[in-house]
């Protein structure tokens, strides 16, 4: 008589990632505002069941590294007052049971550039240099910057969340990849926002507030220009960096469509340069803001740290490496007016359609350089290529 094979409930990871964000983003927050009676009993009981489908569940550990589920289960463990002791003793067996299989839970680690991961396929840990991986996206075809010179939503979701204002940029819902933010516009209208720093003047909430435009930035004229197309909705993006209280707590975030309802001109506290406060109202179609303001979630700050952390430890190594004299591989060439053979430059443009007009770039960079200053001729700045990219393709 054969013997019969043990049955193994099945979560697909999707679904252990959702489980895992409940857990972390909205049941962790309640206990430790609340207490332990804050939680409903039917919530409870849920995460109760479902904790015990996880003992009797047999994992592949890429799936746990995927959703994070063990990391939800140290939050629990290691906070233990919080939860209602039933929870702390089933996450206490699921723990031992787990870590005499997989080993010591907080080893298991997570995805970033692995498949699975957030970065896979987009980036490497060596892709320290803006300039470098905005050169290897180019030559993929991946930028879509273009694609932000137009009105609406583009597809983009509120509430939708990047690491940095690159990937931002190279998903196509903003035309720049600076961290410095500003408006996305052109000859015509301008077409998003992203607000950083001190541009929110005030916000009554996060819906209406007042954006304070940069002295050099030409797009708030199209913001101000009362033509037709300045009537149209402009996406608003919020930074980690922007001094706000609906920023988010890391990241680049999309907060919807907007539309301006009004605006002030006048001089700044010193007298010497004008200030153009602009008005804007977040569509009523919009999704809630609630929803919103969960963004990021705590993996995704997760993801944010992590990257950062690996970041500066490649930069970290390359200094220490220079510093002893070694050659740096990965140095970043700089791109040269003159087109010269070899040139960052000169490899992009057989990706770009205007590849036959590259000649154009010496006169192009000679007219935004002091004629009084021969190093300006050699752009270092990223910013170059992208304008350049965009006037040819």
């Amino acid at each position: 008589m054969a013997t019969p094979q043990t049955k193994f409930p099945t979560f697909s990871p999707d679904y252990l990632r959702a489980q895992s964000r409940w857990i972390r983003d909205e049941l962790d927050p309640q206990v430790a505002r609340d207490g332990p009676d804050a939680l409903h009993s039917d919530d409870i009981l849920r995460l109760d069941d479902f904790l015990r489908c996880l003992q009797d569940s047999d994992f592949d550990i890429r799936d746990i590294r995927f959703s994070r589920i063990h990391l939800a289960i140290l939050d629990i463990c290691g906070r233990a007052t919080r939860w209602p002791t039933r929870i702390i003793l089933r996450c206490n067996q699921l723990q031992t049971a787990w870590e005499a299989k997989y080993g010591p839970l907080k080893k298991i680690g997570m995805l970033l550039y692995e498949p699975g991961g957030r970065l896979h396929d987009i980036c490497k840990p060596e892709d320290v240099s803006k300039e470098k991986l905005m050169m290897k996206w180019i030559r993929a075809k991946h930028v879509k910057a273009l694609v932000s010179l137009r009105f609406g939503d583009l597809g983009f979701k509120p509430g939708d969340w990047w690491i940095s204002p690159i990937f931002a940029f190279r998903d196509g819902i903003i035309d720049r990849s600076d961290a410095e933010g500003g408006i996305v516009a052109d000859s015509h209208a301008a077409y998003a926002i992203l607000m950083t720093k001190d541009s929110e003047v005030s916000a009554s909430d996060p819906e209406n507030f007042v954006y304070r435009a940069r002295k050099n930035d030409p797009g708030r004229y199209r913001l101000t220009s009362g033509t037709p197309e300045s009537r149209h909705p402009v996406r608003i993006l919020r930074a980690h960096t922007l001094r706000s209280f609906y920023a988010p707590k890391a990241g680049v975030r999309y907060d919807g469509l907007h539309k301006v309802v009004g605006w002030t001109i006048h001089l700044d506290s010193k007298g010497r340069s004008i200030v153009y406060d602009i008005q804007f109202k977040r569509l009523a179609s919009e999704p809630s803001m609630d929803t919103v303001l969960n963004r990021p979630f705590t993996d995704e700050i997760e993801d944010y740290k992590e990257y950062k952390r690996i970041h500066h430890l490649v930069r970290n190594e390359r200094a220490g490496g220079m510093q002893q004299g070694k050659s740096n591989p990965h140095t970043v060439a700089t791109i040269s007016a003159d087109g010269a053979a070899g040139s960052p430059l000169e490899v992009s443009m057989q990706y770009c359609p205007g590849y036959a007009n590259q000649r154009n770039i010496s006169t192009w960079c000679s007219s935004r350089t002091s004629p009084t200053s021969p190093t300006k001729h050699r752009c270092k700045s990223v910013a170059l290529l992208r304008h350049f990219y965009d006037r040819q393709c």
